[in-house]
């Protein structure tokens, strides 16, 4: 444990909530220096970098990744969190600090594992891939750049290794971002019938789309998908009927619905209003734009998730996530079979007093190397 909630700490110190995750590329490439560990840097920009580490296995063919972020959202109430959100304090019970859970606790289980079966007396059946990303936080720029270079063509499965209390997640919910402009035609406030309100237009286009999406089938882990107006501008002046507003909505799709669905539902909507109200313009861009996934239910993978699992007592009870995850970004370009599995609890991710049990690390370290031995 001692280890455990050490090198926690370590990653803690170094700070990723801005544009700097080569020197934590540093030190995790540092401590695989002199083993048969072969690494790759990936350098996206002075600053920006992610970091590949295999563990050769038997058969090179084959390849198991463990996926983790070495990013963090930053910190604007730092004063106020118990202990401060960089000093990686260990209370005796928690490790405290931000990214704990989010997700340096499943990056220190990656490297844990990668440890440990270079250490093993033989190595395992298939390469082992441990995949520290930048940058998941925003745009996912350093997966991308490995999905593109191929790292994922030889994976039979991946960990992704997100906070959910070591219970298997099989499916995520999908982003899309949506930037809703619209035009209309300006008057006196106390002569509206001569104007067009673009306000009105888009709350108009908000209240269609919602009721459009709310009508689709609800998922059994994830429920409906939901739609949120996140920002807003509009108008001049109270007595102006305003000529222009803009709005962002937050859509999270379900499995089963596509992004590109809504796009098209989008632009059915818009068209139809502006045809209804003479004087209106709606047009939308895509701001973001990661597809729902999910693991097949007979998948022989999930099964030898499961089975891991209980051998590491834990109850493999399916949960949904409804947060993306690197996942969206190479899951649907390579068909591999993943489940979201890591220490930490999700509900306090980017939250002030963001902690992890360093006991997790371990279970989910173990949970790792269990189901590898069966690949």
């Amino acid at each position: 444990m001692e280890k455990t909630v050490s090198l926690l700490q370590e990653l803690i110190t170094l700070r990723t909530d801005g544009d700097g995750e080569r020197q934590i590329a540093d030190f995790i490439e540092g401590l695989f220096a002199g083993t048969a560990a072969t690494t790759r840097r990936f350098v996206h920009s002075d600053t920006r970098h992610s970091l590949q580490v295999c563990i050769p296995g038997r058969d090179h063919s084959r390849s198991v990744a463990l996926v983790g972020h070495i990013d963090t959202v930053p910190v604007s109430d730092g004063p106020l969190w118990q202990h401060p959100p960089f000093s990686g304090h260990y209370d005796g019970e928690f490790v405290w600090g931000r990214g704990s859970a989010d997700m340096k606790g499943g990056d220190t289980a990656m490297i844990l594992v990668g440890q440990h079966l270079l250490a093993a007396s033989e190595p395992p059946a298939l390469d082992v891939e441990l995949l520290f990303t930048c940058d998941e936080e925003t745009s996912g720029m350093g997966v991308v750049a490995m999905q593109q270079a191929g790292v994922f063509d030889r994976a039979v499965a991946a960990f992704i290794c997100e906070p959910t209390s070591c219970r298997p997640g099989v499916c995520e919910k999908g982003a899309l971002w949506l930037q809703v402009t619209a035009q209309g035609v300006s008057s006196h406030g106390s002569r509206p019938d001569l104007g067009v309100s673009a306000i009105d237009g888009i709350n108009a286009f908000a209240q269609r789309l919602a009721g459009a999406l709310s009508a689709g089938a609800a998922h059994p882990l994830l429920g409906r998908t939901t739609m949120a107006m996140t920002t807003f501008s509009g108008g001049v002046k109270t007595n102006v009927i305003p000529d222009s507003a803009t709005a962002t909505f937050d859509i999270r799709a379900v499995p089963g619905l596509q992004n590109r669905q809504i796009i098209e539902m989008s632009g059915q909507i818009a068209r139809s209003l502006c045809l209804e109200r003479p004087g209106l313009h709606l047009s939308a861009a895509v701001q973001n734009d990661r597809p729902a996934i999910e693991l097949p239910a007979d998948s022989s993978f999930g099964s030898i998730v499961d089975d891991a699992c209980r051998r590491c007592g834990v109850d493999p009870v399916h949960r949904g996530l409804y947060f993306y995850s690197d996942g969206s970004q190479f899951v649907p370009q390579t068909g591999v079979p993943f489940v979201i599995l890591g220490p930490g609890d999700d509900a306090i991710c980017h939250c002030r007093d963001e902690k992890i049990d360093p006991r997790e690390i371990e279970t989910a370290k173990n949970i790792y190397l269990a189901a590898i031995s069966q690949l």
